[in-house]
């Protein structure tokens, strides 16, 4: 959870306050209406916080990440910093992408659910999903294009 909503704020504090509310409000909706598939059920209820804060906050702060915080034994400093690289990149260019094609490429390709759990998160249906990720990678190969 905590990962999905830092892929979309991309502040580790509002992540963290977010993935709160989050369980918190899926705490207290328990008891009325429990859900079909919890997992997805969660996703949607983070999703729509997050839509909620970013229509009250107007604005969106993007902060670098820490590249250095937790480097692996197994590979060097150089290649590390190289993936991180390349994830800031492809972060970079997913913000130029329309918000529902963005956050179904996150969803799908990124977090890995399925087509039917990322459309049930984002409260469309499956078969738009899938266009919304079609259209999305065919924009993404044009942004990679492009810088190269």
């Amino acid at each position: 959870m905590f990962r999905y909503l830092f892929s979309l704020c991309k502040d580790k504090e509002l992540a963290e306050d977010l993935t709160h509310d989050t369980f918190m409000k899926a705490y207290i909706a328990l008891d009325r209406s429990p859900p079909k598939s919890f997992k997805a059920w969660l996703f949607k209820i983070a999703y729509h916080l997050f839509i909620d804060y970013m229509r009250h906050s107007k604005r969106i702060v993007y902060q670098e990440p820490e590249f250095f915080s937790k480097i692996a034994h197994d590979q060097s400093t150089e290649l590390d910093f190289l993936k991180h690289l390349h994830i800031r990149e492809l972060y970079r260019k997913l913000d130029q992408l329309k918000p529902l094609q963005r956050d179904a490429i996150l969803l799908c390709d990124i977090q890995g659910y399925s087509y039917k759990e990322a459309a049930t998160i984002l409260s469309v249906k499956e078969n738009t999903l899938k266009s919304h990720i079609f259209r999305g990678r065919g924009r993404l190969r044009q942004l990679y294009k492009k810088g190269e």
